[in-house]
């Protein structure tokens, strides 16, 4: 079987990182000019520095994976929002792949898929909680999730347990509904993850074996990818199970872990679609000018 045209692809860029670079501040400055002139615009509503890097390494994914998936130029590229806020591409035309991105902590991730639908979340494994304690936490959030997962959340050993198992739980529900494109679902409990607690869930691993219940009624058509960026990044995305022939993920065995690439890297073959008058040196300085999150 082929794999030559297979679009699946597992992506992780690092905010620390790229702020750590030397050549961050041309990087940056060639970034902010490789997006639309609106979505460059939008990112002056943030207030924190982490927030705009987010915000433009997710638009520079969205571009750089359209422009290399579909072999088409850079400054064709467009995307558009359906009603519920999901991102599609909606030039060029007539392409069957899947895009999606997500950010948290440290990391901006990317995930593409062979068919249209594809969902990613990545959370950083929070320790702190708000000086709650994991079950106080758990219950605070206790209407977001079934009462199966409230069970396996509340019987860890260890409140680090409870809670990685918790920001597991949400990873795959964020997955499957930015998947379908809802987004945002009022009743999270309806979703009833069963999770391969035989499986050891840590960095290095690869996990297929979950499966969903919405309303009790099992969701037979995905598959849940489940790994970890690094040590303290957990992340899943969501998948159709049936992929087209030209897709290596249709072996049973294939395991396409997440790559950290730089933005340098995700700048090659970038071209500027938003000129601006002083090469960036102004985002430049009002990025840097922002509140500094800690990570």
């Amino acid at each position: 079987m082929s794999e030559i045209n297979c679009k699946c692809k597992r992506w992780a860029v690092s905010m620390k990182a790229c702020f750590e670079s030397d050549k961050f501040e041309l990087l940056y400055r060639k970034g902010v000019q490789c997006i639309p002139h609106n979505d460059y615009i939008r990112l002056k509503n943030y207030h924190h520095r982490e927030d705009v890097l987010a915000g433009l390494i997710g638009k520079l994914l969205l571009f750089s994976s359209a422009s290399k998936l579909s072999e088409e130029p850079w400054n064709i590229i467009e995307f558009k929002k359906t009603d519920k806020g999901k991102p599609y591409l909606s030039s060029p035309i007539n392409q069957s792949f899947g895009l999606n991105i997500s950010h948290q902590g440290d990391f901006v991730v990317f995930a593409s898929s062979c068919s249209s639908q594809v969902g990613v979340d990545v959370m950083r494994i929070n320790s702190e909680r708000n000086n709650m304690s994991a079950d106080e936490y758990i219950n605070s959030m206790a209407q977001s999730a079934s009462k199966n997962e409230l069970v396996l959340m509340r019987t860890q050993p260890t409140d680090i347990m409870k809670m990685t198992v918790f920001y597991r739980i949400w990873c795959l529900k964020e997955a499957v509904l930015k998947a379908t494109g809802e987004g945002i679902m009022k009743n999270l409990d309806r979703l009833d993850f069963n999770l391969n607690t035989s499986s050891r869930y840590r960095q290095g691993c690869f996990i297929k074996e979950t499966f969903l219940k919405e309303d009790d009624v099992n969701q037979d058509q995905w598959i849940f990818e489940e790994s970890f960026v690094d040590a303290s990044h957990v992340v899943a995305v969501c998948r159709d199970k049936k992929m087209p022939r030209q897709c290596r993920l249709r072996d049973d065995e294939a395991k396409i872990f997440f790559s950290k690439i730089t933005l340098e890297t995700l700048l090659e073959g970038a071209q500027k679609i938003n000129t601006l008058p002083d090469d960036g040196a102004d985002a430049y300085a009002e990025l840097m000018a922002r509140k500094k999150k800690t990570f």
